[in-house]
């Protein structure tokens, strides 16, 4: 399969990371759930864990399905996945390293892992019960894409599940610094300007004129963006960074791009979702 510069680009910035850090954080690449619906702390590692384990509650993942993770990254969240629900899982990343590290961490556990676009899936119609997808959706050349294909991929009554960080408003309707902001930090990010020429309201829409039947859709930014930029901000991880990937990403490169998330964050110019979406079947 060919894929496209800007999937090569993505390819090359997870793989960066990959090659160093694959067994930080347990190989979780999510930002982490930091606190409870109640407000309560989630202690590293738990919290990056807590991230499957709310959206895929209540989403009735039986043993006998089958289950497509998209964006699997270095596989922790398909085997946090199947050792939750027992349930047939396959992974699909554009990350060569991420498919090899995903690929070595699941030998022994019959979950494969393929290196594929989501947005061009290698896979037939009405394939899977649930197409999975925590925080690939920005990278996605386009996002409405892989929601195309993953309905494509999805078995009819199946469900996709998304975890995902979205601009509220169209970013050309922000005014001028906050439109720096977020290109910086897109850029930084290797996301594409087609992600974030939409706000929430069409977000929602979106998904709904593939063909899903929206069945879950929460914010909770606050739980998370704020805990994850803290916790990276902090001079102790900056200077395991620095160990891990050298000195100028551990004190300067990932810094920047926390301090540029923090601050579009608590400016209102960026959301962390929990989508649950449905295939409903046609009588």
């Amino acid at each position: 399969m060919e894929f496209t510069e800007h999937e090569e680009n993505v390819s090359q910035f997870y793989s960066r990371v990959a090659d160093n850090s694959h067994d930080w954080n347990e190989g979780f690449l999510t930002f982490g759930l930091w606190k409870t619906k109640s407000g309560e702390p989630i202690p590293r590692p738990k919290c990056y864990r807590a991230i499957y384990d709310e959206l895929s509650e209540g989403s009735g993942i039986q043993p006998h399905h089958d289950v497509l993770d998209v964006a699997c990254g270095q596989g922790a969240g398909m085997l946090r996945v199947k050792s939750q629900y027992g349930c047939n899982t396959q992974g699909l990343d554009i990350s060569v390293a991420n498919v090899e590290i995903a690929t070595r961490r699941l030998r022994d556990t019959g979950v494969t892992v393929t290196r594929g676009s989501g947005t061009k899936m290698p896979y037939g119609e009405n394939s899977f019960d649930y197409v999975l997808c925590v925080e690939g959706g920005p990278n996605m050349n386009s996002r409405e894409d892989f929601l195309r294909e993953a309905f494509r991929v999805l078995k009819p009554g199946g469900k996709l599940l998304m975890a995902d960080i979205v601009v509220l408003k169209a970013i050309q309707d922000l005014r001028y610094l906050q439109q720096l902001v977020l290109k910086a930090a897109a850029k930084a990010w290797i996301i594409p300007s087609i992600n974030m020429c939409y706000g929430i309201d069409e977000y929602k829409q979106k998904v709904k004129d593939v063909g899903f039947k929206m069945r879950r859709f929460e914010l909770i930014g606050d739980r998370v963006i704020p805990g994850y930029c803290n916790f990276n901000l902090s001079l102790s991880v900056m200077r395991e960074q620095a160990k891990i990937r050298g000195p100028f990403v551990g004190y300067m490169g990932g810094p920047i791009i926390d301090i540029l998330l923090q601050k579009a964050f608590s400016h209102g110019l960026i959301e962390y979702i929990l989508v649950v979406a449905e295939k409903e079947i046609n009588e």
